[in-house]
């Protein structure tokens, strides 16, 4: 549930795939429901819709894939189309090793990008 946000530098638990792309579906569709501002899902709503879900996980893990999008979007392109995010983008993050931060200023991303980026280059070559 969301109350397993963790500490800084402790371990972010790995998700379900499928959970993570029903998370980001929820979000989308709440944006594309209210153009123009700014709108969240609360965690409780979460919890209630993703029974049984680490939702805290869950989001932390598709923000990353926000933040990918934003300072990494070139990078990213071949997993983006029509603005729907790849099963390879979600399987990728949901697993790669990954810390909580807190609100202390850091440097990089939780995660190691370079990694993911070779995970997601190497899952394509297996699908091909």
């Amino acid at each position: 549930m969301s109350d397993a946000l963790g500490n800084p530098g402790e371990p972010v638990v790995n998700v379900d795939p499928d959970d993570l792309k029903t998370f980001w579906q929820q979000t989308r569709d709440l944006q594309a429901a209210h153009p123009g501002r700014n709108v969240s899902i609360g965690f409780e709503a979460l919890d209630l819709s993703m029974p049984g879900v680490n939702t805290g996980a869950v989001w932390y893990r598709s923000s990353m894939i926000w933040v990918l999008n934003q300072i990494a979007q070139e990078r990213l392109a071949p997993w983006i189309k029509d603005g729907e995010v790849s099963d390879a983008v979600f399987r990728t993050i949901a697993t790669i090793p990954m810390e909580w931060i807190g609100h202390t200023e850091r440097e990089g991303l939780p995660f190691d990008v370079e990694e993911f980026f070779r995970q997601l280059r190497e899952g394509a070559r297996q699908n091909a």
